[in-house]
């Protein structure tokens, strides 16, 4: 009687952590490997020097993150920082060339899932 006690409790500990890897692993998949087209279709260029538009960009990433993340997890956040390459300093103004997405999601009571990603815009790029 112990012996299928204690087996049932290996199993279901071993259902919930399969469940988890699951959830890391879609979410990894579907962030890590967002398409870099997706970040170009928000890309404005003034002059010589490439621009990310703000209410566009997010926009789009917003979508296409809504899209998936509801999948993996039913609670999730998604940030936008923008800040100029040169310095690093807060861009306040439309004129942004680097921007930070920050990525929570909450999968279960005691796991948080947290992914922060750069993207940066070059002289090269137009």
């Amino acid at each position: 009687m112990i012996y299928f006690m204690i087996s049932a409790i290996i199993g279901l500990i071993s259902l919930q952590y399969f469940g988890l890897n699951y959830q890391i692993q879609g979410l990894n998949r579907a962030v890590i490997t967002t398409p870099i087209e997706l970040m170009y279709k928000s890309v404005l260029v003034y002059g010589e020097q490439p621009m990310f538009e703000k209410a566009d960009f997010e926009d789009i990433v917003l979508g296409y993150y809504s899209a998936i993340l509801h999948k993996y997890s039913n609670s999730y956040h998604i940030g936008f920082y923008y800040y100029n390459t040169i310095d690093d300093s807060m861009c306040l103004t439309n004129e942004c060339d680097g921007v930070e997405i920050t990525i929570d999601c909450k999968l279960n009571i005691n796991y948080q899932y947290h992914r922060v990603m750069f993207y940066e815009m070059s002289e090269g790029i137009h």
